[in-house]
């Protein structure tokens, strides 16, 4: 464990020193990261401002719900989607060797070579966004509450990297498949939303097959304090079976993999 902690700070060291490379260009997506969360506010501005609530949402519940979907797309692109991007073309271009000759987990190094730190910037925002829109809901911060988002929220990265891992994993059979993650993207853009307001059927939809509720409405709910048990067990159930049956799928597609030089 000790060694692969290491190795993180290590990935994290040179991204640092890419980044300073590149100083106006990390500024001008901090500005770009800033420009979106201004865009969807606005959006929400514009739908409050023609009615009181989202299906029993007000405005202060749907801005933590904000908060924590800009977390989320934070953690995706800071550290996995450049990975399972880089994965992907890897697999294809036969690069992929070069991970397997590592004295690593093929897995861990395939997930974590790649940092890209201005991304931050996501997760701070989305942060303050959904503590001072929490603070708004509660008038305080209970523990209790705090807790159970952290542990909604790890859940939820879990799954989210699951799905991911199995999309890259899938380029081990297929020649191409990066446009699936336009579909991922598209989806994932429900998660900006309550899954209540959604008719009954899509609602199921993306919480058993396309489990976005886990991504994004079970945190928003666990911190200001309306999560039930229900779901707070699913995804505890439900995040560790995901992660596991990606991995099997990861080991089995490493398996196949033949070298660039085959």
């Amino acid at each position: 464990m000790r060694r692969y902690l290491r190795l993180m700070g290590l990935f994290i060291r040179l991204s640092i020193q890419n980044d300073a490379a590149y100083r106006l260009d990390f500024l001008l997506r901090i500005v770009v990261s800033v420009m979106h969360l201004t865009a969807e506010l606005m959006a929400i501005w514009v739908i409050f401002s023609n009615t009181k609530s989202l299906n029993g949402w007000d405005v202060w519940q749907t801005l933590t719900l904000l908060g924590v979907y800009r977390v989320m797309v934070g953690t995706i692109g800071l550290v996995i989607a450049p990975n399972m991007r880089a994965t992907m073309d890897d697999i294809r271009q036969g690069g992929f060797d070069y991970v397997l000759l590592r004295p690593l987990n093929s897995q861990f190094h395939a997930s974590m070579r790649k940092i890209v730190l201005w991304r931050m910037i996501d997760i701070l925002l989305g942060l303050a966004l959904a503590i001072v829109a929490t603070w708004k809901v509660l008038g305080r911060l209970p523990i209790a509450t705090v807790a159970t988002f952290i542990l909604m929220l790890g859940l939820g990265v879990i799954i989210v990297y699951s799905i991911w891992l199995i999309v890259a994993t899938s380029a081990f059979w297929f020649t191409r498949v990066a446009n699936i993650e336009m579909i991922f993207w598209n989806v994932f853009e429900v998660g900006r939303y309550p899954v209540s307001i959604y008719p009954p059927w899509l609602r199921w939809l993306l919480t058993f097959v396309l489990p976005m509720a886990f991504v994004t409405t079970f945190p928003a709910e666990a911190m200001f304090g309306r999560l039930s048990w229900t779901p707070l067990l699913l995804g505890m159930v439900f995040a560790p079976l995901m992660l596991a049956a990606a991995t099997l799928f990861w080991r089995t597609g490493v398996r196949r993999y033949s070298g660039a030089s085959a």
